[in-house]
């Protein structure tokens, strides 16, 4: 098969998987193409449709086989059943995977092991539950097992999850508190590791080193070459061992989509070299790709996956230009290597991450060859530990010495100003700018561009980016203006997280969306919207109350950015994320303040008043949401409330001291028990904004949306709209969103 066949049979087959995996289409259009395709001259017609169509009935038996699975089968809420641990669980507890047994269903599910229970893979049990459904990309069933309640556990643990076991306990015995990134970089799994460092990780550019990898497997294989050599082995011979290492070592991993596209990439290129072939990069990629397909049909919707292959891609596409057009340097490669693997994945990593980072070009002179001898040296020191506790730790020390200078490296790469990009995921305005940057970097790298040809294309390039940048405030109008007062609502899913920016460019934060272990809306939203606004400190940050999904981003939003004030209800909840939250006050020593029924301020002639909670109230105490700190914000004639999770009752104690308002911001998502008849007849809002996403609680209810409806509100929703943002200049109240723009009196 020839190079550019390969590369269009691996594409065929990929769309027909997807669309079978995505219910996409017809399989009668697949049919037709399989009839239609011989009517074509030549055999690749046929050879794509055939792979389109075997892609198609992959992708939809693969898809049927997800509905005898456990994450599908599980029923939602507490259960009690029997699992099997497929990792060893720490003291500390954490996220795991888990096997349920004799539950009618098959598969893994993910699961999260609670404090002071250690237990090592391969044993079972009884365990009370809680499973949590959560679809994952394209609508596979997922979500995680929360285990309460452990009953005594036993079993005969095989080989490879003793191992596993043995490996955990030597990565904590070695590595202390370092033992969550080693498990990272060699088990592959990242659930223990501090999100902070995770950030600067990301931020820097170098999260590809946090998580097994191409790069990892890549490092893995080259040494067990290297080693063969140094032990006699031929050079096929040597390339054959270690091409088997390094898939037998993905196999025990479990076959994640980089790793394994890793190691078919050094299987099929020691099968070359031993042949003497010489096979086109791009070739050799895509057969690679269609072995990680074949292995995983899911694969094609995993990020990972593409990232691996996107940044593979780049990097030998751009190292080849730099090969011919300047030299073949290590410099020069790394250089080119860098800039294509960021360029490659920059599109992927805008749209689905929400950030971009340039710092890793400069930072992977320093990074990879950090790695190239930490990696291995990890590695080294779990496999002796078991066998010499005292061979293993010289390697350990020096592992982890390569281990603190990458901690250092990423912490310095993340302090560059500049270094990383933040925008909002999933925004197709965050990821054209970046196809075009791709795009414009292989106009300059054109095969067959010399280096001034190269220096020309790129002077041009950068005359039409100024352009660009000149003409695009003409080009994209917006009703906002620096006079006004602009209320972000942020689309942060089931949770709420709003923006303020004042007349005169103060701004401020009402809650930051929800957090878990999986997930941070602060990090993953909020903060990127923050600083695509140039906003470098906040003066005031409000909580509403102490629920997840309110409070949960604001941690991360405060590690990003300072604070005048922090304003939240000073309700005694034990909760121990809330006190966590203050302990983190403390520590940060950012201003706090309990906020009381009557206060009020004012911020570039915005004003601020805290309409509830008092603690004289009848339902101090009782219920979290009823004590949400609720919000009346006035600028000229214009009135918002921002009510939190208040629901009837706080609002019958409110609702005799206000007065009509413009803009409501809906309370508890738009769940039944908020938003009643009195309280809608006293504020009489002309719009409205529910904060909500994909949940299991019915928000908004219907009868709620009947309510607003039946006083004429104006609804608008952040799960199918997106942000809503609402500009006043006092007099006029503009409301932006997918849905259009919409202008309003205020009255």
């Amino acid at each position: 098969m020839r190079p550019r066949s390969s590369i269009l049979f691996t594409l065929s087959y990929g769309a027909g998987l997807a669309t079978g995996l995505l219910y996409f289409g017809s399989p009668l259009g697949v049919a037709a193409l399989l009839v239609a395709a011989p009517l074509l001259r030549g055999p690749l017609p046929v050879l794509l449709a055939g792979a389109a169509a075997a892609g198609r009935v992959t992708g939809e038996l693969a898809r049927d086989g997800e509905r005898i699975g456990c994450p599908a089968r599980l029923p939602p809420g507490r259960i009690r059943l029997t699992v099997e641990l497929l990792e060893p669980a720490p003291e500390e507890g954490g996220r795991l995977m888990l096997r349920p047994l004799r539950a009618g269903c098959a598969g893994a599910v993910a699961g999260r092991w609670p404090a002071g229970r250690p237990a090592g893979a391969g044993l079972g049990g009884s365990v009370v539950a809680v499973w949590t459904p959560a679809p994952g990309p394209g609508g596979r069933p997922g979500g995680t097992l929360a285990v309460i309640e452990i009953g005594p556990l036993g079993g005969h643990p095989g080989p490879a999850a003793r191992l596993r076991t043995v490996l955990a306990g030597a990565s904590r015995s070695l590595y202390g508190a370092r033992a969550p990134l080693v498990d990272a970089l060699m088990l592959n799994r990242r659930g223990g590791i501090d999100p902070e460092l995770q950030d600067r990780f990301a931020q820097s550019g170098l999260v590809h080193l946090l998580s097994i990898s191409g790069f990892h497997v890549g490092l893995i294989t080259a040494w067990v070459f290297l080693l063969g050599r140094l032990l006699g082995l031929g050079r096929s011979r040597a390339l054959l061992v270690a091409a088997a290492v390094g898939a037998a070592y993905v196999g025990f991993l479990g076959w994640p989509a980089p790793a394994t596209r890793a190691a078919a990439l050094a299987a099929l290129a020691a099968r070359c070299r031993v042949h003497q072939r010489h096979v086109q990069s791009d070739a050799l990629l895509a057969a690679t790709c269609l072995c990680v397909l074949l292995v995983d049909p899911w694969a094609i919707l995993d990020l990972g996956g593409w990232l691996s292959a996107a940044a593979l891609w780049g990097a030998s596409r751009f190292s080849r230009w730099t090969d011919r057009a300047i030299g073949t340097g290590a410099l020069w490669r790394t250089l080119g290597s860098s800039i294509g693997a960021t360029l490659a994945t920059a599109p992927l990593t805008a749209g689905a991450l929400g950030t971009v980072a340039l710092a890793g070009i400069a930072l992977n002179f320093v990074a990879i060859p950090l790695a190239a001898i930490a990696v291995p040296g990890v590695l080294a020191s779990l496999l002796l530990y078991p066998i010499s506790p005292l061979l293993a730790h010289p390697f350990a020390a020096g592992a982890g010495l390569g281990l603190h200078l990458l901690e250092l490296a990423a912490a310095a790469g993340a302090a560059i100003p500049g270094g990383h990009m933040l925008m909002q995921p999933g925004d197709l305005r965050a990821v054209l700018p970046w196809v075009a940057a791709l795009g414009v970097a292989l106009w300059v790298m054109g095969t067959r561009n010399t280096l001034p040809e190269a220096g020309r294309r790129l002077g041009w390039s950068a005359a039409a980016a100024l352009w660009l940048v000149l003409l695009r405030g003409s080009i994209l109008g917006s009703a906002d203006s620096d006079r006004d007062l602009a209320l972000h609502f942020l689309d942060v899913g089931q949770g709420d997280a709003a923006v303020l920016r004042t007349p005169h460019g103060h701004w401020i934060v009402v809650d930051a969306g929800p957090a878990d272990e999986r997930t941070d809306a602060g990090r993953r939203v909020v903060v990127p919207f923050l600083v695509r606004h140039g906003v470098r400190s906040l003066t005031l940050v409000v909580v509403s109350h102490s629920h997840a999904d309110h409070e949960g981003g604001v941690p991360s939003v405060l590690r990003r950015l300072p604070a005048g004030l922090v304003l939240e209800p000073g309700a005694p909840v034990p909760d121990p994320r809330y006190l966590r939250f203050l302990d983190g006050l403390r520590t940060g020593r950012v201003p706090w303040h309990p906020g009381r029924t009557g206060e009020r301020f004012s911020v570039d002639g915005v004003s601020f008043t805290v309409l509830h909670p008092s603690p004289g109230w009848s339902g101090w105490g009782e219920d979290v949401n009823e004590d949400s700190l609720v919000l009346l914000v006035e600028f000229g004639a214009f009135q918002a409330i921002f009510a939190g999770d208040a629901g009837l009752p706080a609002e019958a104690e409110m609702r005799r001291r206000l007065l009509r308002v413009d803009l409501l911001k809906v309370g508890h998502h738009g769940s039944r028990g908020s938003t009643g008849d009195e309280w809608l007849d006293v504020l009489r809002p002309t719009a409205a904004v529910i904060s909500v996403g994909r949940n299991d609680y019915g928000h908004p209810a219907a009868a709620t949306l009947q309510r607003l409806a039946a006083h004429g509100v104006d609804v608008h929703r952040t799960d199918r709209e997106g942000t809503v943002t609402v500009f006043t200049d006092g007099t006029r109240m503009t409301i932006e969103s997918k849905r259009g723009r919409a202008s309003y009196d205020v009255r």
